[in-house]
């Protein structure tokens, strides 16, 4: 059966696939990501080294006077010492 040049033929069986393509080029970067959750507390790190002296502060304000004498409980002697024996009343 010869077909006239405004025919169609049937239509004939797929034929085998043919091989993979070259690799296309890298797309530009998307959007970033929505944050993930907040991890676990970490573990307590090494005591670090200890560090250098500060510096000496300011003087502070003076005390209040003291006592007139009576820094001994006993009557103090001719050589400034306690008189012997105030102290086993």
């Amino acid at each position: 059966m010869y077909l006239s040049q405004g025919e169609k033929g049937d239509v004939g069986d797929p034929g085998p696939r043919g091989p993979y393509g070259l690799p296309g080029a890298a797309g530009t970067p998307g959007m970033d990501g929505l944050p993930g959750l907040k991890g676990d507390k970490g573990n307590m790190g090494e005591r670090g080294e200890k560090g250098f002296r500060g510096f000496k502060g300011e003087k502070g304000e003076p005390g209040q006077p003291g006592l007139d004498g009576l820094d001994a409980p006993c009557q103090l002697g001719p050589d400034g010492l306690p008189m012997p024996g105030c102290w086993q009343k």
